[in-house]
């Protein structure tokens, strides 16, 4: 009877440890993907590339961090929506940078490039902003009521993507979002 016991209590112990374990890897798979450099973080998330001119280091020191970012427009396009372009493509980076990294200040320059040609720029609507991590938390704490960058995500199966209140930030409220990352 003893030794019956016995094992039955090893089982329940180590069946136990084993639900704990599992607990343990979804709250770590629960959690959004940190990366050390803003070039692991651009990678992983296949929004920018080196290799079509979409991103550019302009430096990558991390106390002086520079990246240019680049969506593809066509020339026809609306001013409106090329602006608009350029202001989503800062606060998109900015606000993913602060979420997925511990780096607390960087510059990004935002000029469109031409959906025909890559190489070609389009020098009229560029934008360069240094943003810091202390101004982004203070804009979505009083947009979003939180300073915490994960609420900009959700996980939908494998892939992290930005969620409504990312798009609170880059769409309904993008031109106050804009000056308020400007403002000194």
């Amino acid at each position: 009877m003893n030794k019956t016991l016995l094992f039955l209590s090893i089982i329940l112990l180590v069946g136990c440890k084993s639900e704990t374990k599992s607990k343990e890897n979804v709250e770590t798979e629960q959690t959004l993907p940190q990366f050390k450099t803003v070039k692991e973080m651009l990678a992983d998330a296949s929004d920018y590339y080196v290799e079509n001119g979409s991103l550019k280091f302009i430096s990558e020191d991390k106390s002086n961090l520079h990246i240019q970012v680049s969506k593809p427009i066509f020339e026809a396009d609306l001013e409106s929506v090329k602006e608009e372009i350029v202001k989503r493509d800062i606060i998109y980076v900015a606000f993913q940078t602060f979420a997925q990294t511990d780096i607390d200040k960087l510059t990004i320059t935002a000029i469109p490039n031409d959906m025909e040609n890559r190489e070609k720029y389009y020098e009229k609507y560029k934008k360069t902003v240094t943003i810091d991590r202390t101004k982004a938390k203070g804009i979505i704490k009083k947009y979003l009521n939180s300073e915490d960058f994960s609420i900009l995500y959700k996980k939908d199966g494998e892939l992290w993507l930005p969620n409504k209140n990312f798009s609170k930030l880059k769409f309904e409220n993008l031109d106050e979002i804009f000056t308020e990352l400007t403002n000194e």
